[in-house]
C-alpha cells in the first residue's frame, strides 16, 4: 500500500499493525497536512448499521478537544469499500515503545499518567469511554506530551457482526474483571487500566503477569496485584484504588484519580532524596489504605451464593501481551526478581510418576498416584488462597512431562515429579519439588514403608511438599483419604488411573470393579466410597442405564456417613439430582460443595445445569465459562460448554467449543462424535460429509456405541435405511440399554417395512422408556414419545395423559409438537393433529422433517394440511 494515494491521501509509511488494524502514515493532499490513516481489519465485515455505529462513535470522539487526546479528524471509505479513521499524526513513540526499554522513573510515571488521567476526565466528562486504554494506545510526543489515541473504536469492532470473532473489549492484560466477565462496563474500566499502566511504568513490571492468557485471566479476576512493594507508598493508595476488583471500589472517574495522582506527585517532589518514599499524609489514613488493599485482593468469583446473570468472556486468540525487555538497574532487578511469582503466589502442577522398576502391574498405580497427590494438593487449595493446584487431567492431557513445560504451557511455577516401586513387600516413593521458573530444584524426599502402605506414603509427601513449600496448612485443608488399609489404596489409585479417560470403552467398569475390591479390604475407606458413587454416575452418563443412579446415590451416602467434608461427593449427588430433575436438592448440594472450596470447577458446572434447568441461560452460560477459566487446558469444559451451545441451537458456537476439544485431545472418540451431532444439525451435504469422516474417525480411534448410534441417525436422516439399521445394531451391540438408539432402530425398520423386527424394537424400545421415565419423567421427550407408544396401542387417557405433560413442560419444542401430532392422529383426531404439526413447523421444524415421520405421511397427504412454516 505503499506509495499510493487512497482518496485524497498518499500513504507515506506504516507505522503499525494489530488486531485493531493498520496505521499509516500519509499526506493529506487537499490541506496539505500530515496524518495517519487507521484501516479496520480486512476480515472485519462491518453492516450499514455497524457503519453507522463507528459513524456516531467518531464523531462523539471528534468533538473531543483535549491536549492529551489524539484528534480524529474523519472516517472516509476507500474505493474498495475499505473503511479507514483519519487521525492525527504525532512525531515521537508509544508507551509500549518506550516501557520495553524498561521502567521509567517515578515522577515521569507520575507525570505520563497525570496526562493519561486529564485526557480521560475530559472523554468521561462527555460519557465517552475509551475501553482499550494500553500503553500501545498511548504516544508520547517528542514534547513528553501524552496522547490518547483510538477512542470509541473497540466498541464498535467488537460489535460489528464479523467474521472474526471479537467477544469482549479490550486487550486482555489491561482488561477489567468486569470485561472479562462481559459485564456492563463504564469509565471504570479505563481506571482499571490506567492502575494497571501505572504500576507497569514504575516498577517495569505488570501487576498480573502470567505465562498464558488463562493463567493471566485467572490472576486478574482473583489474585492480587503484584509489583506494589516497590512502588512508593505516597502511590500505593492510588494504585490499589483503581485495582479494585469490584468497579464500585475504584475511583467513580478520572477527575478524582487525577487529584490524587496530582497529589502523590506534589508530596513526591517534596521529598529530600530523588524519587523517596515519603509517609503518608491525612489525606489517606490506614484504615482506608487497608480497605483499597483488600478490595484490589478478593476474588471476583466468590460464589458462595447465586449472584445476577453474568457472562465470562475469555480473551480471543489475538489478545497477547507484549514481550516487554526490563533493563533494570541491578538493585531494583533483584528487588523484583520473581515478583510475579513471589512466595505467596504458587502454581502448582504434580507430573505423571515413574514406574522406576518397571513393574507392569505398579504402571496403573503410578498414574493414579499422580492424580491421588493432585487431589491431596487441591484439598490445601480450598484454604489457600494463594495456592493453585493444576488439574492432573490437564497436565495428562497436554502431555506435560517436564518442568519447561509446565510452567510455558501450564503456568505452573512449581512442579512435583517423582517416582514409584515396590521394595520386596514395602514400597518406595521418591518426590522432587522443582522452581520451574528457573529450573532449580526446591528439596526433595525419599520414602520408605515395609508394609507397602502407598497412602501413609503419600501423606508423609504432602506434609513434606507443605514444610518445603513453606505454607500454613490450616483445619480447612481436609484431606479425606484417612487412614486406609495399605492393598485398599492400590485398588483406589488403579481405579484413578481408568477414570481420567472414562470415555474409553470398558475403563468405567475397570475402575468400578477396583473401587468395590477397595472397600471390600476396607468397608471404613470414605474416598473409596465416594469415587464409587462418581464412576457410576459417568457410567449412566454413557448407557443410561437407571441401576447406576441407584448405585451411585448409595455409595456417595456412604461416604458422607463416613466423612461429610467431601466437596467432589456433593458435586456428584448434586449431579445426580439434576439429572434426576430436582433442582432445589442439586443446587443445595452444589452450593455445600462451593462452601467447602469456593474454587471447585465441577460445582460450578452443576450449578450452570441447574441454572439451565431453571431457565436462567445468562447465569448458566456464565457457570460454564467460569469453570473453564478456572481449567482453561482441559477438554470437558469446553465438551460441557458445547453441549450447552447445542442445546441453546447455537450451532457455531458448539461447533468452535467441539474443535478446541479435539485440540486438546485428539484421541477423544467422544468429541468426535459430538462434532458430528452439530454437523448433522446444519443438515446441508457438506455438513453431512463433514459429519460421517467425524463418525469414521471417532470408530476408528475406538469403536464406541456413542459414535455407531449417531452414525445410525445421520444414515436415516440421509434415507439411507439399510445402512441406518447396520449402524444402529452395531451401537445397541456395545450397549443394549438405550431407549433411543432402540428408537431409531425402530424407525428404520419401519421404512424398511420389516415387520418382525419392527415388533421386536418397538417392545424393547417401550421397556427401556417406561424404565427411563420413571426416573425422568421432567424430560418433555420422554412424555412425548410415550404418549405415541400408548395411541398406537390405543390407550386413549394414558395417551393424552402424556401429551399434556410433554406440551406444559416444552410448549415450543418443535420435535415435542410432532410428537403429538402423531399421538392425536393415531388417536383419529386428524384436526388436532394438523394443529400441532403447524405448530411444530412454526417453531422450527420443517417439511422435510416431518416427512421423514412414516406415521404421518397420511396427515400430510391430506388437503386440510397446508404448511405455514419452514419448507
Amino acid at each position: 500500500m505503499l506509495g499510493q494515494t487512497i482518496s485524497h491521501y498518499q500513504i507515506t509509511d506504516k507505522l503499525g499493525a494489530g488486531g485493531m488494524g493498520v496505521v499509516y502514515k500519509a499526506l493529506d493532499l487537499k490541506l496539505e497536512r500530515v496524518v495517519a490513516l487507521k484501516f479496520l481489519p480486512n476480515d472485519l465485515t462491518v453492516s450499514d448499521r455497524d457503519k453507522q455505529g463507528l459513524l456516531r462513535e467518531a464523531r462523539a470522539a471528534s468533538a473531543l478537544d483535549h491536549p492529551n487526546i489524539g484528534v480524529i479528524h474523519g472516517i472516509e471509505e476507500s474505493e474498495d469499500h475499505q473503511l479507514f479513521i483519519v487521525m492525527g499524526y504525532y512525531e515521537g513513540e508509544t508507551l509500549a515503545q518506550k516501557l520495553s526499554r524498561g521502567l521509567i522513573p517515578v515522577r515521569e510515571s507520575l507525570d505520563l499518567a497525570i496526562q493519561i488521567a486529564r485526557g480521560l476526565s475530559s472523554a468521561h466528562a462527555r460519557n465517552i469511554v475509551h475501553r482499550d486504554v494500553k500503553p500501545s494506545n498511548i504516544i508520547i510526543t517528542h514534547d513528553q506530551v501524552a496522547k490518547i489515541v483510538d477512542f470509541g473504536l473497540a466498541r464498535v469492532v467488537a460489535t460489528a457482526g464479523s467474521t472474526q470473532s471479537i467477544s469482549s473489549t479490550g486487550t486482555l492484560p489491561y482488561m477489567a474483571p468486569e470485561q472479562i466477565l462481559g459485564e456492563a462496563i463504564d469509565q471504570r474500566c479505563d481506571i482499571w487500566a490506567l492502575g494497571v499502566i501505572l504500576i507497569q511504568m514504575i516498577t517495569g513490571s505488570h501487576p498480573f503477569v502470567r505465562p498464558n492468557k488463562g493463567a493471566m485471566t485467572y490472576a486478574i479476576l482473583n489474585q492480587p496485584p503484584v509489583a506494589l512493594d516497590v512502588v512508593p507508598q505516597a502511590v500505593q493508595p492510588v494504585a490499589y484504588r483503581a485495582l479494585s476488583k469490584k468497579a464500585e471500589g475504584r475511583y467513580p472517574g478520572a477527575d478524582e484519580m487525577l487529584r490524587d495522582l496530582e497529589a502523590s506527585l506534589a508530596e513526591i517532589a517534596s521529598s529530600p532524596a530523588p524519587d523517596g518514599e515519603p509517609t503518608l499524609t491525612s489525606s489517606i489514613n490506614a484504615r482506608e489504605l487497608k480497605q483499597y488493599i483488600e478490595n484490589a485482593s478478593t476474588p471476583s468469583w466468590a460464589v458462595g451464593k447465586p449472584g445476577k446473570a453474568r457472562r465470562l468472556l475469555l480473551a480471543s486468540a489475538g489478545l497477547v501481551l507484549a514481550a516487554i525487555a526490563a533493563s533494570f538497574l541491578p538493585p531494583l532487578r533483584e528487588r523484583l526478581a520473581g515478583l510475579a511469582y513471589a512466595s505467596g503466589e504458587r502454581h502448582i502442577a504434580v507430573l505423571p510418576f515413574s514406574n522406576s522398576a518397571n513393574d507392569p502391574e505398579y504402571g496403573p498405580i503410578a498414574e493414579g498416584l499422580m492424580d491421588s497427590l493432585t487431589n491431596e494438593l487441591s484439598n490445601l487449595e480450598a484454604a489457600q488462597q494463594s495456592l493453585w493446584v493444576v488439574p492432573a487431567s490437564v497436565v495428562r492431557n497436554r502431555k506435560v512431562n517436564d518442568p519447561t513445560s509446565a510452567f510455558r504451557e501450564l503456568g505452573a511455577t512449581v512442579v512435583v515429579e517423582g517416582s514409584v516401586r515396590r521394595k520386596g513387600p514395602g514400597a518406595h516413593l521418591t518426590v522432587v519439588l522443582i522452581d520451574s521458573k528457573r529450573l532449580r530444584q526446591i528439596g526433595s524426599t525419599e520414602l520408605d514403608d515395609p508394609s507397602g502402605d502407598l497412602a501413609a506414603l503419600q501423606r508423609q509427601a504432602v506434609t513434606d511438599l507443605v514444610r518445603l513449600l513453606k505454607i500454613k496448612v490450616t483445619q480447612a485443608a481436609h484431606t479425606p483419604a484417612g487412614s486406609v488399609a495399605p492393598s485398599a489404596y492400590e485398588s483406589y489409585l488403579k481405579a484413578l488411573a481408568y477414570l481420567q479417560r472414562y470415555d474409553k470403552p470398558g475403563n468405567a467398569d475397570l475402575a468400578i470393579s477396583a473401587l468395590n475390591s477397595a472397600i471390600e479390604k476396607d468397608p471404613r475407606f470414605a474416598l473409596g466410597y465416594a469415587t464409587l458413587g462418581e464412576a457410576y454416575r459417568l457410567k449412566f452418563l454413557m448407557d443410561h442405564h437407571p441401576a447406576w443412579v441407584d448405585q451411585a446415590l448409595a455409595n456417595c451416602r456412604r461416604a458422607l456417613e463416613i466423612d461429610d467434608r467431601f466437596p467432589a461427593v456433593r458435586v456428584t449427588l448434586g449431579q445426580l439430582q439434576l439429572t434426576l430433575g430436582k433442582n432445589d436438592l442439586a443446587l443445595q448440594e452444589f452450593q455445600k460443595a462451593l462452601d467447602i472450596n469456593p474454587r471447585d470447577s465441577g460445582a460450578l458446572i452443576g450449578l450452570a445445569g441447574v441454572y439451565e434447568q431453571m431457565g436462567h441461560i445468562p447465569d448458566a452460560e456464565a457457570n460454564f465459562k467460569r469453570s473453564i477459566a478456572l481449567r482453561p487446558d482441559y477438554w470437558e469444559g469446553y465438551s460441557d460448554l458445547g453441549a450447552f451451545y447445542a442445546r441453546q441451537k447455537r450451532g457455531q458456537d458448539a461447533l468452535r467449543q467441539y474443535r478446541r476439544v479435539i485440540e486438546l485431545t485428539p484421541d477423544n472418540p467422544e468429541a468426535y462424535s459430538d462434532l458430528a451431532a452439530e454437523y448433522m444439525q446444519l443438515k446441508d451435504s457438506e455438513s453431512y460429509a463433514a459429519a460421517e469422516a467425524a463418525l469414521q474417525k471417532s470408530i476408528q480411534l475406538a469403536p464406541n456405541y456413542q459414535a455407531y448410534a449417531n452414525l445410525g441417525w445421520l444414515y436415516l436422516d440421509q434415507k439411507r435405511y439399510a445402512q441406518a439399521a447396520a449402524a444402529t445394531r452395531q451401537a445397541l451391540e456395545l450397549n443394549d440399554r438405550d431407549w433411543r438408539v432402540w428408537a431409531n432402530l425402530l424407525l428404520a425398520y419401519t421404512w424398511l417395512k420389516d415387520g418382525e423386527k419392527m415388533r421386536t424394537a418397538r417392545a424393547k424400545t417401550l421397556s427401556l422408556l417406561e424404565q427411563y421415565a420413571l426416573l425422568n419423567s421432567q424430560e418433555a421427550p420422554v412424555q412425548s414419545m410415550l404418549s405415541m407408544f400408548y395411541a398406537e396401542d390405543q390407550l386413549r387417557e394414558k395417551a393424552l395423559a402424556h401429551a399434556n405433560a410433554a406440551f406444559v413442560l416444552a410448549p415450543k419444542n418443535p420435535w415435542v409438537l410432532a410428537d403429538i401430532a402423531e399421538t392425536y392422529d393415531d388417536l383419529g383426531d386428524r384436526k388436532r393433529a394438523i394443529q400441532y404439526a403447524r405448530d411444530s413447523l412454526k417453531n422450527g421444524y420443517t417439511l422435510t422433517d416431518l416427512q421423514q415421520r412414516p406415521a404421518l405421511l397420511g396427515l400430510l397427504a391430506d388437503p386440510s394440511f397446508r404448511p405455514r412454516g419452514k419448507q
